[in-house]
């Protein structure tokens, strides 16, 4: 140091200085930066309320309504005792547009809309909602802003966004509460909140758009838009006399009249029936839709189709009974020329088995020889029963259905070939199976509904058997399946030897089941797959395929731990087998119903123990969508609990089914914690090795803590269990029906 001389130590003093000044103008700097950005925070607000004037440095809370700012005259809303509180008249009244009286010598607040009444009542914790008392963490105030020099009376924002449907979303950070507008509906002379289902409808096995006005559920029952669906999608003689309010509409077997707003109805113009709701004009506030709607159950029964309700999809389905009926309008013929007539031809559907059965009525009985058939298997495939010496007395006829395997069915008389009657039906796919066989006076055809292509197996079903009653049960750990036929029919398919068309089966067995009453037929795989069995007619058609190639949804369901791996353990219970009562015993009820269209597949059935490595790669080998592990959180503090739900940051693309690991995790935790009634811990996120190293959006569930009582007798009563079931199935049928 003593080689520096005295200039040196000058400069060196000098850079010490302007560096030292420096410091101090930047943190000034910084500290007048902070102080502006966080003006909102740290600024104090001078107000009086409960006869006393204060500083209030706490949170001030601007206010949205459907993503549009409250107009406040300047002032904003405040919180005391944790409780949001906002201006009544700017927010509720004005900007949400509820009706709402306030008497100032009393400070009774009445606030009313949607049939529902809440009276609130300044510098009182009691309220009533819709009758029913509740205590409240927060009176509403009267509040003068000083500077303002306003007086407002705030209210506690959320029991009033609650009772009046509205979406009550409050950002801390942000300092602010966004209300969105609860889905309405008008109807009986006034607006309805409507939080319910928006179904949809499949018609004849097509699913139609039902944005304009979906199916709802209205005064108990599944209703749906009366000219959309009987005018436009059915294709019905519809009408509507809106002076009368009356509904008519006619059908190929009835026709029916209903009244609106009323329950009586006249089937038939002559039968009285009551419907099970009135018709109504229902209104939607959204989009300014207004439709008649009926009651879907009643109508499409009494007009002579098929009805079904999927609860589980919201899905309504309708399906024709009788496409025509054609009927002889003469009765009389030259008998030298001919030596039979064709008296009627009608075509139905066979819901049961899946198919169209056409019946061609005659005079009299007829044989196999009596007749041609020509099956013409081209690009236009057409089959043609040719009956010689037969007279067509319904005359010329046709009618198109243009379903998935019949376009359309004519009728026809050909005098140039031995004056002989013509039935022809013309296939929109030259793929179809069909039967057909002569019964005394008919002749039976039946085309199933479904194409056959690529079955891997053939088997004919027997005539005393259903394709309804035949069930069936995926062993796919051990890569085989089950067909269950009601009787004993082994000798039967001794006789009809089962047709394989696969190198991925590897054998069938046969052997009846004396206590169940089953034909079990059993089909061997040399790896894990998909499979579908296919209603065609007399016989079934087997799909066996990749199950990604089988199955619209799949999801691996994932109970975590097993075997030597026992996982959290309290009270002599193991995590391990809460997680497979759950996801499996449990959940398989609603995966494997009939009405679900989500394939599952368990990493487990039993208390086995499973690497991470084989769990995560588990949907990548069967072609999954979706990964959901079930697991039971632990701690060292008997007070921690509630539910949460994880996924990886690493593994959150959006997948080629339009959904991320967020989303699917955002929907369990939104369907768990109100079914259950838990603590609501939050989606977050962990790199937890069986959510990370996935290849499909997958999420890790702690559904409670097994360490603490009120999770732990949650989580091990069955009831609750059942729910934590039916929701995730609920949260994966969200998502894929997004």
């Amino acid at each position: 140091m003593k080689k520096y001389t005295y200039k040196n130590n000058k400069s060196f003093n000098l850079i010490n200085y302007i560096c030292g000044f420096l410091t101090v103008f930047l943190l000034v700097f910084l500290a007048s930066f902070i102080t502006c950005t966080g003006t909102v925070q740290a600024k104090t607000l001078k107000i009086k309320y409960n006869g006393k004037t204060v500083s209030y440095k706490g949170k001030q809370i601007v206010s949205y309504v459907d993503n549009k700012k409250a107009k406040t005259d300047g002032t904003k809303g405040i919180k005391l005792n944790k409780t949001v509180l906002v201006s009544y008249k700017d927010v509720f009244k004005k900007k949400c547009g509820i009706k709402t009286t306030y008497n100032k010598s009393t400070g009774k607040l009445t606030f009313k809309a949607y049939g529902k009444t809440v009276k609130l009542k300044v510098g009182s914790k009691k309220a009533t909602v819709n009758g029913k008392k509740k205590t409240l963490k927060q009176a509403p105030v009267k509040v003068r802003y000083i500077k303002k020099k306003k007086t407002k009376v705030l209210v506690p924002a959320k029991i009033l966004a609650n009772a009046f449907g509205y979406t009550y979303v409050y950002s801390s950070s942000k300092q602010k509460l966004s209300l969105v507008s609860p889905y309405l509906i008008y109807y009986n002379k006034d607006w309805h909140i409507y939080n319910k289902y928006f179904g949809g409808l499949v018609y004849d096995n097509i699913t139609m758009d039902m944005s304009y006005m979906p199916a709802m559920s209205i005064n108990g029952n599944v209703m749906i838009p009366a000219e959309q669906v009987l005018k436009d999608i059915m294709g019905l003689d519809y009408q509507y006399d809106a002076t009368s309010g009356v509904i008519s509409v006619k059908a190929l077997e009835h026709s029916l009249k209903m009244n609106l707003n009323s329950a009586a109805a006249q089937l038939d113009d002559s039968q009285q029936v009551n419907l099970s709701t009135a018709p109504l004009i229902v209104k939607r506030k959204d989009t300014g839709a207004e439709s008649i709607m009926i009651p879907a159950c009643d109508v499409i029964n009494l007009l002579g189709y098929y009805y079904d309700w999927n609860s589980s999809l919201n899905i309504v389905t309708i399906h024709t009974k009788t496409y025509f009926s054609w009927k002889a309008s003469l009765g009389e013929y030259d008998t030298s020329v001919y030596k039979n007539s064709v008296t009627g031809v009608n075509a139905t559907y066979d819901l049961n088995n899946k198919s169209i059965v056409i019946t061609a009525n005659m005079e009299k009985v007829i044989n196999q020889e009596d007749i041609t058939v020509t099956d013409n298997i081209s690009l236009d495939r057409t089959l043609a029963f040719e009956i010689p010496y037969t007279k067509n007395l319904i005359n010329n006829s046709d009618y198109t259905i243009n379903g998935k395997t019949i376009y359309s069915v004519s009728l026809s008389q050909n005098e140039a070939l031995s004056a002989s009657a013509k039935l022809v039906i013309t296939f929109n796919n030259p793929s179809v199976d069909y039967k057909y066989e002569i019964k005394d006076n008919m002749i039976i055809i039946t085309v199933a509904e479904e194409v056959s292509t690529d079955y891997a197996i053939r088997l004919n079903r027997p005539d005393t058997v259903q394709f309804a009653d035949i069930t069936t049960q995926d062993d796919y750990m051990n890569n085989r399946f089950y067909i269950y036929i009601p009787g004993n029919h082994v000798d039967y398919y001794a006789a009809n030897k089962i047709s394989v068309n696969s190198k991925t089966v590897q054998n069938t067995g046969i052997s009846y089941n004396s206590s169940t009453d089953l034909t079990e037929i059993v089909v061997n795989t040399t790896k894990l797959q998909g499979y579908k069995i296919v209603s065609l007619g007399t016989v079934i058609g087997i799909i066996v395929d990749n199950p990604n190639n089988v199955y619209e949804n799949i999801v691996v369901l994932d109970p975590g731990h097993g075997g030597k791996d026992p996982g959290a353990q309290s009270n002599g219970v193991n995590e391990s087998d809460l997680n497979l009562t759950i996801l499996y015993n449990c959940a398989k009820e609603y995966f494997d119903s009939p009405e679900s269209n989500i394939k599952a597949y368990w990493t487990r059935t039993d208390d086995t123990f499973i690497s991470l490595a084989n769990r995560a790669a588990y949907a990548q080998t069967i072609g999954a969508d979706m990964f959901i592990s079930l697991h039971m959180n632990s701690s060292t503090s008997s007070s921690a609990k509630g539910t949460e739900v994880y996924y990886s940051a690493a593994n959150n693309k959006t997948s080629d089914r339009g959904f991320s690991s967020y989303k699917l995790a955002s929907a369990c935790i939104n369907n768990l914690i109100p079914n259950l009634g838990t603590t609501k811990r939050g989606v977050k996120t962990a790199n937890y090795y069986v959510i990370k190293n996935n290849t499909v959006p997958a999420v890790l569930i702690e559904l409670g803590f097994i360490t603490n009582g009120s999770d732990f007798q949650m989580l091990t009563n069955a009831e609750k269990q059942q729910i934590a079931a039916k929701s995730i199935f609920d949260a994966a049928v969200s998502i894929f029906s997004k």
